[in-house]
């Protein structure tokens, strides 16, 4: 277990599971941005620890779409677009994610 994962406090589950919601069905809509970025702003996370957060959730849905040794072009697609709407810059992603997104 990371630490993030270990160090999770009850706010920054909930993010991670409204993260998960709305990142579930590839498609995310205008009040779903809106209610991610108000979670950030009000919902009591230290702005700390957001950063990790947005990270850890990326890493998590990485690893799920990697256990099958594959990265299909719609995992691909669904990777960009975390990466885009959560605004986790190419500098700042893991080896393994940059060069899955850049293939």
């Amino acid at each position: 277990m990371d630490a993030i994962a270990r160090d999770t406090s009850p706010i920054e589950a909930r993010f991670m599971h409204m993260l998960s919601q709305i990142f579930e069905d590839g498609i995310i809509t205008d009040d779903e941005r809106v209610t991610l970025w108000t979670e950030v702003a009000t919902g009591g996370l230290a702005a700390s620890r957001v950063d990790g957060l947005l990270l850890h959730f990326l890493q998590e849905q990485f690893a799920g779409f990697a256990a099958d040794g594959i990265i299909t072009d719609e995992e691909r697609t669904r990777l960009r677009l975390m990466v885009d709407v959560l605004g986790i810059a190419d500098v700042h992603l893991p080896d393994e994610i940059r060069r899955v997104l850049q293939a």
